[in-house]
């Protein structure tokens, strides 16, 4: 039954590397339902040579989306923003944004990175519970003293890609703590900005703003805005976990505090969600890295290869067959192969950006061919299934990591996010674990972004308090190990 005293319309702002999505969320006083009014695509732009976003154009399609959003609903009681990590822009001293948000797909990182020894790599991640990878944006800033010096020396602020959203429909400079954390600049225990991480990256701590705090509100949006969108009521908008991946495991509907979990989008998040963050020689070891998540908790996770690979494998099909595809019917192209399936690293550097994904997976199964382990004629669905099975064993490779590094036992795992949807990746996992996989394919970042707004409304709400929620909102669909009782 509907508590029309609890109802609320909140709306979730979920930007991707692949697209800019707007989800009115409806919380009736049990559950969350949501609805996609606008999703339009995102792209990188390539310029001399360098890969940047289009922020402008990235933000009027969020306010187109907001003013579809307000016409769709009675009203507009919250709005909150998740997007990707790591990249950022600059303002100057008078507040304003300073050139364009260079791409973590640049080899800036890579470059700054490459001088450090193993044991300035590992001093790093003690100091910060943060993996040294080379798009931290510790990285991006100490290249870009090379390659844009003005922009650096002129920078008095750094916003990470969501808090440049906010600060443009608000006028607010915050720094939210689970984007701030893939900078490597946060230390995750003390959630406090480490000094030597700034003198490295040739920036003064007072660079960053206010940490924002979950579930309150940052500020309005700017009268201007809404006047634009003939909005006439004021709308607030409320601090979420900004990064996409803390959003989407607080919404895994879970009834244990900690589980194991793989946020599988343009990126493939793989981890468990913790109490607190796990720093250790084991963890190093593993290349797994602690984010600061929903709540005060911790997700210490790998960051793997994902569906990028896909989505740049569906559009070279169809430029190679001159005809547009469907997700759904390209995906069947992989279940024409009748063989064995050829497993490759997915996260080799070879596949961080190349020209022509297929040629590059193409020439990594050859090399397997000449090893006698892989056929030398390599077609689509050949392709496609070692794909999808290598993107699978992956997953199950590390998270056998994850839960040796934190001593837990798990039952399960759960798969969320866009490529939650793929069965042949969600029975590789499940078959390789030996556990089940949940499948959650529901706007996961969406419904915790919108949940994360309810404790604004409701301060008297607890985590536990919307983690039921959550339970009760979302359904999965469970893919259990072959040769198991339930298979």
């Amino acid at each position: 039954m509907m508590n029309q005293q609890k109802e609320r319309n909140l709306l979730a702002f979920d930007c991707g590397n692949s697209s800019i999505r707007t989800i009115l969320c409806h919380y009736d006083g049990e559950t969350v339902t949501s609805e996609l009014i606008l999703q339009k695509s995102n792209r990188i732009i390539e310029e001399d040579g360098l890969f940047y976003w289009d922020m402008p154009e990235i933000f009027s399609i969020m306010k187109q989306g907001l003013g579809m959003a307000a016409q769709k609903a009675e009203r507009i009681d919250s709005v909150g923003i998740c997007t990707w990590g790591v990249d950022f822009q600059l303002t100057d001293e008078d507040g304003e944004l300073l050139e364009r948000a260079f791409c973590y797909r640049n080899t800036i990182g890579e470059e700054a990175s490459s001088d450090l020894t193993e044991e300035q790599k590992k001093e790093m991640f003690y100091r910060t519970g943060i993996l040294s990878d080379k798009i931290n944006s510790v990285f991006m800033l100490k290249g870009l003293w090379k390659y844009a010096p003005s922009m650096m020396e002129r920078g008095r602020k750094i916003l990470l890609v969501p808090d440049i959203f906010v600060y443009m429909f608000t006028g607010v400079l915050m720094n939210e703590p689970s984007e701030l954390s893939t900078t490597q600049m946060l230390d995750v225990e003390s959630m406090t900005i480490d000094e030597k991480q700034c003198a490295y990256a040739g920036v003064s701590p007072d660079i960053f703003s206010e940490i924002g705090i979950h579930g309150r509100k940052v500020g309005n949006i700017r009268r201007e805005i809404l006047d634009e969108l003939g909005i006439s009521y004021d709308i607030p908008l409320v601090c979420v976990p900004s990064h996409d991946t803390a959003c989407a495991v607080l919404a895994i509907p879970s009834e244990e505090e900690n589980y194991l979990f793989v946020s599988s989008g343009t990126w493939a998040l793989i981890g468990a969600q913790c109490s607190r963050p796990v720093i250790s020689d084991a963890v190093l070891e593993a290349s797994l890295t602690n984010e600061v998540g929903a709540f005060g908790r911790t997700t210490l996770l790998r960051n793997s290869a994902g569906m990028f690979l896909i989505q740049r494998l569906k559009a070279e099909y169809e430029e190679e067959t001159g005809k547009e595809i469907s997700w759904t019917e390209f995906t069947k192209i992989a279940g024409m192969w009748e063989g064995e399936p050829v497993i490759f690293d997915v996260n080799d550097i070879r596949l961080f950006n190349p020209r022509n994904m297929a040629s590059a997976i193409r020439e990594m199964i050859r090399e397997k061919a000449e090893s006698g382990e892989g056929p030398a004629e390599i077609g689509w669905p050949m392709l496609m299934a070692s794909v999808y099975c290598s993107l699978g064993s992956n997953f199950a490779v590390v998270l056998k990591q994850v839960a040796e590094c934190t001593g837990d036992t798990y039952e399960r795992v759960y798969i969320v996010g866009g490529g939650s949807r793929n069965v042949m990746i969600n029975q590789r996992c499940a078959d390789q674990l030996g556990l089940p996989v949940y499948a959650c394919d529901m706007e996961c970042s969406s419904v915790g972004n919108a949940v994360s707004q309810l404790a604004y409304h409701f301060p008297d709400m607890q985590y536990e308090d919307l983690r039921k929620l959550i339970t009760r909102s979302l359904k999965t669909s469970v893919y259990y190990p072959a040769g198991s009782s339930k298979a």
